[in-house]
């Protein structure tokens, strides 16, 4: 219960990004517990231990060997709010639905992956907010791997270099990264779910922004006249082509809506575009552009306007070049009785664009699942089963 405690204190701190501010970070609240990591650091003989103008907090445990790279972000996702997180533990799940607080249920039939976890404790939420185990789980992973290292001096371990970063869920973690302050070797994210994956792949992933400028005037003038920008907007999205997160899985690619918003005279709508190779993400984005130019050609008196931003790149052909960090990863998980396979990660990691920029970083599992909504939920055994496996790691 010590080790699960951490991450009950570390999900009950709001730490919700926003993609909408323009700063680093997104929202001040998530200095609010990277201040509390800060002091937890500096009490676990991480004497260098501090956080930077950005948020984002470093240190490092000195030891023998390879500096090993850990890293966990503090920010959570837009989907569902963070505030007022109150966890239930669920001992000894015997299968069937779940209820929550809030009336919401956990079926099996919607969310299999329970199925999967028969005779675990399960941490859940009351329903009404996420959890926040993505990523507070990392986190929680690593400052009882530290703790460990605190409470055993005899155990010799790699030099271990910590960061906790901030705006990962809005794709800005890396913006202001310091990879010399960092100083390791290769490192890993703990970023992930099922305790024996390996994830070494991820989407490319872009964001398009499209402003819609329609023509307003009074309804009962509007014959022939009035271009109503929501409907526009609404007609925009139904020429996109019917691939959806709804509809793909594995290494499918997918448009995803994040957000509609406006009046009859002016709308919004931000969008993500994901897919796993170079030529699949251009090709999207071609696509946006093609219903952008359809759209205005079709309505000369209204405006499309559509803005493209990059937000990270497939990690896969930088892993591949140094394997060292996998292999590693492979033995330690071994050793603790879990069969390794390498994964794909259906999202992304800050661990994609450090990869990209030099810091070879695969993503680990930490026994959570369903996240980036109020179903979210963590396996105590998993999560447990992963401290071991990186104290290991780092030995």
């Amino acid at each position: 219960m010590d080790k699960l405690n951490r991450f009950i204190k570390y999900v009950q701190i709001d730490t919700q990004s926003d993609d909408t501010t323009g700063t680093t970070p997104s929202t001040e609240k998530q200095k609010n517990l990277g201040y509390l990591l800060v002091h937890e650091l500096l009490e676990l003989g991480l004497e260098d231990a501090h956080m930077d103008e950005f948020g984002n907090v470093y240190g490092h445990l000195p030891g023998k060997g390879s500096r090993i790279g850990l890293n966990a972000h503090m920010d959570t996702a837009l989907e569902v709010t963070g505030a007022n997180v109150k966890p239930h533990l669920v001992r000894n799940y015997l299968g069937g639905t779940i209820k929550l607080a809030n009336g919401l249920k956990m079926d099996p039939k919607q969310f299999p992956i329970l199925n999967k976890h028969i005779g675990h404790d399960l941490v859940i939420t009351d329903g009404n907010t996420l959890l926040g185990a993505d990523d507070k789980a990392g986190i929680a992973i690593i400052m009882n791997v530290l703790q460990y290292f605190h409470d055993h001096p005899e155990e010799k371990h790699s030099t271990i270099c910590v960061c906790f970063t901030v705006d990962e869920e809005i794709g800005e973690g890396p913006l202001h990264f310091n990879y010399r302050e960092m100083n390791a070797k290769y490192a890993y994210t703990i970023d992930g779910s099922a305790i024996d994956k390996i994830e070494c792949e991820n989407f490319n992933a872009y964001s398009a922004s499209i402003i819609i400028q329609g023509v307003s005037i009074h309804p009962g003038e509007g014959k022939g006249k009035l271009l109503n920008a929501i409907n526009l907007a609404s007609e925009f999205i139904s020429y996109l082509p019917k691939e959806t997160p709804y509809e793909s899985e594995d290494k499918q690619g997918f448009y995803h809506i994040n957000s509609l918003n406006g009046n009859s005279e002016v709308a919004s709508i931000n969008m993500i575009l994901r897919d796993f190779k170079d030529k699949g993400i251009n090709k999207r984005i071609d696509t946006v552009k093609a219903v952008v130019a359809k759209m205005n050609k079709l309505y000369p008196e209204a405006s499309f306007e559509v803005t493209f931003k990059k937000q990270y790149v497939n990690m896969r052909k930088y892993v591949d070049k140094k394997p060292m960090a996998i292999r590693r990863a492979k033995e330690a998980l071994k050793k603790n009785g879990v069969e390794p396979s390498l994964g794909a990660i259906r999202g992304g990691t800050d661990g994609a664009t450090f990869s990209k920029n030099g810091l070879i970083t695969p993503n680990l599992g930490t026994g959570s699942y369903n996240h980036h909504g109020r179903c979210e939920f963590l396996d105590v055994q998993e999560f447990e089963k992963m401290i071991d496996v990186v104290i290991d790691l780092v030995r």
